[in-house]
């Protein structure tokens, strides 16, 4: 039986997919020549938060986000040593799905009343706050919180689409 809608988290919007990938700069060359890929960003990644979120102590990496087909792809290498674990948070490949939510705290509370656990309580990266809960199969999803009312890296970065002309 299909619950009513509207009972789950009150998504905002589908924000990225993200790709785990061993050579950022092979693979944002594949992307950017075989898909076009727009690059909204690119950062050097570090620091405690991400290394809660990579599994990793002192992950350092670098992500690239763009845009293929309106949708943000997020390229992330996590350097020497991310490699594919069951069960892990990294993997090379297709890492996680993520959805944008405005109010990051009641989200993580609401998985709980649901009757889910999240993989590890809100962290902060770079002004963007975020959770994992893992689907029945271990799939990580991740529900994120942008800064100053973005729904997506996108918005993050370039500010609202309309804005984009």
């Amino acid at each position: 039986m299909i619950d009513e809608p509207g009972t789950g988290l009150p998504v905002r919007a589908f924000s990225h997919v993200c790709i785990g990938v061993t050579d950022i700069e092979r693979s944002f060359d594949f992307y950017k020549r075989l898909f076009g890929m727009d690059v909204v960003f690119d950062v050097e990644l570090e620091g405690d938060s991400l290394s809660t979120v990579s599994g990793k102590q002192d992950a350092k990496g670098r992500m690239i986000g763009g845009l293929i087909g309106g949708v943000v792809v997020e390229l992330i290498d996590l350097g020497d040593g991310a490699t594919a674990k069951p069960g892990g948070t990294h993997r090379i490949g297709y890492t996680n799905i993520s959805f944008s939510v405005t109010d990051l705290d009641e989200a993580y509370r609401r998985v709980g009343e649901l009757g889910f656990s999240a993989a590890q309580e809100p962290v902060e990266i770079a002004g963007v706050r975020m959770f994992f809960v893992n689907d029945p199969d271990g799939t990580p999803i991740e529900i994120v919180e942008f800064p100053n009312g973005a729904q997506d890296s996108a918005e993050l970065w370039r500010g609202p689409r309309q804005s984009w002309t």
